[in-house]
């Protein structure tokens, strides 16, 4: 019998095969991808709220958003009311890339949670929250 570890490897595995082989022609991997789709909802947001959502480093979200600026789907511009921030905005072209990953994403995860109910996902999603609790808290003991 599989461990959990070893069922969500395959599950990544195969969610690499069928979700980031169809994002290729678009020059994109998955977290590129949500990212575009995130910033089509959020035209004009600051690199900090998009930092703030995907809960990463503003560096961080800095050299996500390269590769967007370089592939032209989106661009920054500095915020006129502060000028130490900068803006995202997506461009007509990111648009239409934000559509076809958000179509692509969407369609892995009907085929992931099929035959389960939103209750039976809400649990998983419980579950495995708490197992990653469990393996993030330093202050239980090991047994």
């Amino acid at each position: 019998m599989k461990n959990i570890y070893e069922y969500l490897k395959e599950i990544s595995q195969a969610e690499y095969h069928e979700v980031d082989i169809k994002l290729e022609k678009y020059n994109l991997v998955k977290g590129q991808a949500k990212l575009l789709t995130v910033i089509k909802e959020n035209d004009g947001a600051t690199q900090n709220e998009l930092a703030e959502i995907f809960n990463i480093k503003y560096s961080s979200m800095s050299e996500r958003l390269r590769k967007l600026e370089t592939l032209e789907y989106i661009s920054k511009l500095v915020d006129e009311n502060n000028l130490k921030y900068k803006r995202v905005f997506i461009t007509p072209e990111g648009k239409k890339v934000a559509t076809q990953c958000k179509r692509i994403l969407k369609s892995f995860e009907d085929k992931k949670y099929k035959g389960f109910s939103k209750k039976d996902v809400k649990k998983l999603e419980e579950y495995l929250e708490k197992i990653l609790n469990n393996v993030k808290n330093r202050n239980s003991t090991n047994h």
